[in-house]
């Protein structure tokens, strides 16, 4: 199909920092020999003291500024009953926190459903989705107000309107003690009812604790296609947020959109409903402590996700990513425009997270995940040549990075850019309906 446009039709800046060659920077490399984590987050005490979770409840955590990490504590999940004739599919932790009170916070998941292989097909014209409508996920939290002594649970944080809640997580408490989070949110098929593709969008919703993580309650809804959150506070109040921008094409619109060939998405035409159209990290912020939220922009190109904000002691602001390799970039003025220079640490890891410690060292913790699995087949990280046919991709040990960011100067001499709202001169953009319940 000729005239076919994509994202960078919109966001010619950014496409053109991003089709250039990463700049290679210097980090100290920290193989651990902890157990895996699928999706890992890392928060710090006031003390210094850093914490990341395993995939099972394990609590490591470093006294030394992330150079040596040891096992503190092991959470029981607390996992609560399944539905008659429901069996799991999946049972982990996906996120920490740690309170001014010293509470650690652990963040989990359970997804389940009536046994069947779980996936979801197009209909013929591509306008809905013959999913598996008895599929659920679950997320609750354990806390431990004793260094990981003794455990509680949490009542199941409530996705409604949605029906399906889980995510990489991590806990951020504001400088009025209030604890939040943003989680996915999606809705699913039920019996007698066929999602459409506008019903299908990823959105996130922010949850508050104002009792130190006992309770929980919805604050806010992101913008749509927003998963994984990152937020972070800055001196004045205002609330920023990385997004990991992502949607399908939808039935609403224009049919020269089309997905990008650099992403990786179903078998089909470019423009074929259905298709990955975004794949990107955006930017957000608030203003009123995260009850609402700006329209994201587009920050960096297609198949770059998976990341988090940290701040220096000056008021840098770096985005770290992570999808295929650990990668930065950096702002001097809040988040209003980006520096053109696209930073690499590490060429493999796909989900990361990262914070700042007092003397401004960045610490980054990340899956160290050399391959991915995509279509049956395994394949680099960094190249996405085949490794090989029929080995099930799997992450290796936790994985962390101690770096420093470059000097403002050595940014400058690459210039800036103000990135755009997301879906800016897209005509014909799908609209996302309200989810049925």
């Amino acid at each position: 199909m000729t005239g076919i446009k994509t994202w960078a039709d919109f966001h010619p800046e950014v496409d053109e920092l991003f089709r250039r060659p990463w700049i290679d920077w210097p980090c100290e490399r920290i193989d651990t020999d902890l157990t895996p984590s699928c999706q890992p987050s890392i928060v710090k005490s006031a003390g210094q003291e850093l914490f990341t979770a395993g995939t099972q409840g394990e609590v490591f955590h470093s006294k030394d500024l992330g150079k040596t990490w040891s096992l503190l504590a092991t959470s029981p999940s607390f996992c609560p009953p399944l539905p008659e004739g429901r069996i799991v599919s999946d049972h982990s932790c996906y996120g920490i926190g740690v309170t001014d009170q010293g509470t650690i916070l652990l963040v989990w998941a359970l997804r389940y459903n009536d046994g069947r292989k779980h996936g979801s097909s197009a209909s013929a014209d591509h306008s809905q989705l013959h999913e598996d409508d008895s599929y659920c996920m679950d997320t609750w939290m354990t806390r431990s107000c004793d260094r990981g002594q003794t455990w509680e649970p949490t009542t199941p944080l409530d996705p409604s309107p949605f029906d399906a809640i889980c995510d990489q997580a991590t806990l951020l408490q504001l400088r009025n003690g209030r604890i939040i989070v943003p989680l996915r949110v999606q809705a699913c098929s039920r019996p007698g009812r066929t999602l459409s593709l506008s019903e299908n969008a990823l959105s996130s919703i922010l949850y508050c604790s104002d009792d130190d993580g006992r309770t929980w309650s919805q604050l806010s809804r992101f913008p749509d296609h927003s998963p994984e959150p990152n937020l972070l506070e800055l001196p004045d109040g205002e609330i920023l947020a990385y997004i990991r921008y992502q949607r399908c094409k939808l039935p609403d619109d224009a049919p020269e959109l089309a997905t990008d060939q650099r992403l990786y998405s179903a078998p089909g035409a470019p423009t074929d409903l259905g298709q990955a159209v975004f794949q990107h990290s955006a930017f957000s912020s608030s203003l009123d402590g995260g009850k609402s939220w700006a329209p994201p922009r587009l920050v960096t190109g297609s198949a770059q996700q998976s990341g988090s904000l940290v701040r220096l002691s000056d008021g840098t602001l770096i985005m770290t990513f992570g999808r295929y390799g650990q990668r930065f970039m950096l702002s001097y003025d809040d988040g209003h425009t980006w520096g053109k220079a696209v930073y690499q640490l590490y060429q493999c890891g796909q989900y990361a997270r990262s914070i700042v410690l007092d003397d401004d060292t960045i610490v980054t913790v990340h899956d160290n995940r050399e391959t991915w699995g995509f279509r049956g087949r395994v394949l680099r990280c960094y190249d996405n040549t085949v490794v090989s046919d029929g080995i099930t991709d799997t992450p290796r040990q936790l994985g962390v990075l101690r770096w420093r960011a470059p000097s403002r100067s050595k940014v400058e001499r690459e210039g800036f850019f103000t990135p755009r709202q997301a879906e800016a001169g897209i005509k014909g953009v799908g609209r996302t309906l309200e989810p049925r319940r």
